[in-house]
């Protein structure tokens, strides 16, 4: 708000009048008149209001007590000065938000920390509070309270280290809590200046002692040294760091790709000229997008931040700070969708409301010619949304319906309305019915196969989103503005569907959904497991390792938590060294049944040793769980260590968080427990034919 803001010389005014009576009634008229709302600038000061106030006369700052939203602030900021802080998060827990911006981040950080004050937890607070949080300022307040806080919950924990070529230590306060807000506790160890090359390559270093498991590595474009005009240096020095990082940690990289600076002596010809530095820059950018290693695209973020504001040349030569401090939000926040990606925590599946979210009015009240879908301007917005939903499926993103509404009714756009651009069939779950939503929404999960964690609820009802972040916290709720013409920016910049990469069976992921739906209806419908299977008609192929497979084969690796007996991730050249390796049994599983092609789902490793087959690897992906492919590739195994001469097979059991359903696999199958999660089968005792309710083919 502007300098005139009447809260603001109000408060002006308040701190030059000296009697303490006189200033309390001024406070709590101007309070009164102007309290309703508040800017950043107003609740700031407030608090330096609340301070001082105690400061110089606690007694009478005891007596002001407005209920306005600015009056309630100043109380509760005065109940804090006061160290009475389980009274002053109460009230900040209960101020109401005038947008779900920096000034609820600000509110929700300010009951945090009182609460943390007064001995109690505030995880939720300070997960929602960063999730709204769009300063600095706020975000490294956030880090503050998080230290203060403790071990944090989280669905998953990493060793990062952040290497590259600025000074980074200001970017790992702003990273920690925007990765904590997304369920990941980041341990971060940061390089120091320019020093990339010798931290990753000299293995007395600190970053070899911290043994990273995640590597960020933030080479800006100064790095190259390019001059205006000349040749391009490649990235085959980038490619020796990072396959440093692999062979000797065992890390991820996450490469930033390198901004197109504004300033150019040759001005446009910068990008036009065969070896201007912006097109040479562009052209290391593509190389870098076709390394297959995770790219964050810093040239984008500069352009959407603006490339004007992005880089402060002032701040780069006195203190190497790169981008712009303000920036920082927008990065980490990038930043850390890349790291949900490579840690498998990206959101799996968009459930979507119908009336006012896919199109407008009520279809229960106005019917198919009522509701408001193509034709006009909110018509119009909500088709573009239904494009951007379509493309989300496309990319294997799988879409539900979750609506209370008459089943018939909800249907009948879909069947009859001609702007409809989505389809029954569009959608791997359709819930139409007067159930809770947090009850529909728990059997969409449950009917996916997919953890509570990975849905999307997208409803333009506040009240409908608050009841399920209430009762369901782990769901994303995105919140969404008022204009449908807005619906897909708003869902695009939660981030929650980034991917580090998209194959083929990506991209058949949505259908590969919908068709589990039909086939648990099989399972409900059949008479016993013997009869369900059987009615599959599956047709299981399994080979050997092969290049054609190798991207999908090591996400597969990587992203698999549930049906996974070691969870030991992988990098490309890892599994390339598989290939061809005759001590090396390597198995990846396909399965076809009769709602079609599950892609592949399946992969086994078993490494001879002496005369015994030990099961490095065997896991399955959670969409083909519950019929008994794991019975098929096991049989496959011995069946080739029988023909190999081996005389037993051993596996392995290594617990997790998440992989608890696979823990008596092996008895289940007979091997017999060796103690510290080993376990031995003799081939002579195993079950060598596969099952009659499978066609299957090997190579």
């Amino acid at each position: 708000m502007s300098e005139l803001d009447p809260l603001l010389i109000g408060i002006a005014k308040a701190r030059e009048v000296e009697q303490a009576g006189e200033r309390r009634a001024l406070l709590e008229d101007l309070l009164n008149r102007h309290g309703a709302t508040y800017s950043l600038q107003v609740l700031e000061a407030l608090s330096r209001l609340a301070r001082d106030l105690v400061s110089a006369e606690p007694g009478e700052a005891a007596l002001l007590k407005v209920a306005t939203p600015a009056g309630t602030w100043l109380t509760a900021s005065i109940l804090e000065s006061g160290k009475q802080y389980g009274e002053a998060a109460a009230l900040f827990e209960a101020l109401p938000d005038v947008d779900w911006g920096e000034r609820r981040a600000m509110r929700l950080l300010a009951c945090a920390r009182n609460r943390l004050r007064s001995g109690e937890q505030a995880w939720r607070q300070l997960h929602e509070g960063i999730e709204c949080a769009e300063t600095r300022k706020s975000l490294t307040l956030a880090d503050q309270l998080l230290k203060r806080a403790g071990m944090p919950p989280a669905r998953i924990r990493k060793r990062l280290a952040l290497l590259g070529t600025g000074s980074l230590q200001f970017w790992a306060p702003v990273l920690r809590p925007v990765a904590f807000a997304a369920g990941i506790d980041l341990e971060i160890h940061v390089g120091q200046y320019d020093q990339y090359r010798q931290e990753i390559l000299d293995p007395e270093s600190d970053v070899s002692a911290f043994r990273p498991e995640i590597v960020i590595l933030a080479t800006d474009w100064r790095s190259l040294a390019l001059p205006e005009e000349g040749a391009s240096p490649g990235i085959s020095g980038l490619r020796t760091l990072w396959e440093s990082c692999s062979s000797r940690w065992g890390a991820t990289v996450i490469q930033h790709n390198f901004e197109v600076p504004e300033v150019s002596a040759l001005g446009n010809l910068s990008a036009i000229l065969p070896e201007g530095r912006a097109r040479v820059l562009r052209r290391l950018n593509e190389e870098l997008a076709d390394s297959g290693v995770a790219i964050l695209d810093v040239d984008q973020l500069a352009g959407l931040y603006g490339k004007q504001r992005w880089s402060d040349p002032a701040q780069w030569i006195a203190a190497k700070q790169y981008p712009h401090p303000e920036a920082l939000p927008l990065l980490a926040r990038h930043q850390t969708a890349l790291l949900r990606a490579v840690c498998g925590l990206t959101s799996k599946c968009a459930v979507l409301d119908l009336d006012g979210t896919l199109w407008g009015g009520t279809i229960g009240e106005d019917g198919v010619e009522g509701i408001r879908l193509g034709g006009t301007a909110e018509g119009e917005a909500y088709l573009s949304f239904q494009r951007y939903l379509l493309g989300l499926r496309d990319r294997g993103i799988p879409l539900a319906v979750c609506s209370k509404n008459n089943p018939e009714d909800a249907l009948e756009p879909f069947r009859q309305h001609p702007e409809m651009l989505l389809k029954v069939e569009d959608f791997a779950v359709f819930l139409a019915n007067w159930n809770s939503k947090p009850d529909n929404l728990r059997t969409i999960a449950s009917t996916l196969q997919l953890g509570i964690e990975s849905l999307v609820f997208i409803d333009d009802h506040p009240v409908e989103r608050a009841r399920v972040r209430a009762e369901l916290p782990d769901v994303a709720v995105p919140e969404m503005p008022a204009d449908p013409a807005l619906y897909a920016t708003a869902l695009h910049r939660t981030l929650l569907f980034e991917s580090v990469t998209l194959t083929g069976e990506d991209r058949k992921r949505a259908e590969s959904y919908r068709e589990n739906a039909q086939r648990q209806a099989l399972q409900t419908s059949s008479a016993n497991m013997e009869d369900f299977l059987a009615g599959l008609a599956m047709r299981i192929e399994l080979k050997p390792f092969d290049r054609a497979n190798l991207p999908r084969i090591v996400q597969l690796i990587n992203k698999t938590n549930q049906f996974n007996l070691t969870t030991r991730r992988v990098s490309t050249a890892d599994v390339e060294q598989l290939i061809g390796d005759p001590q090396v049994y390597t198995q990846f599983m396909r399965l076809y049944d009769r709602f079609g092609d599950n892609g592949i789902s399946g992969i086994l490793v078993a490494i001879r040793e002496g005369g015994s087959y030990r099961i490095d690897q065997w896991l399955l992906s959670c969409r083909v769980l519950g019929r008994r492919v794991e019975d098929v590739m096991l049989t496959a195994l011995l069946r080739h260590a029988a023909a190999d001469g081996a005389t037993e097979a051993i596996g392995e059991y290594l617990p997790t968080a998440k992989n608890s359903q696979v823990a008596g696999l092996y008895p289940k199958f007979g091997f017999e427990p060796l103690g510290s999660g080993l376990f031995r089968l003799p081939i002579e005792y195993a079950a060598l034919e596969f099952p009659a309710w499978a066609e299957v083919t090997t190579c």
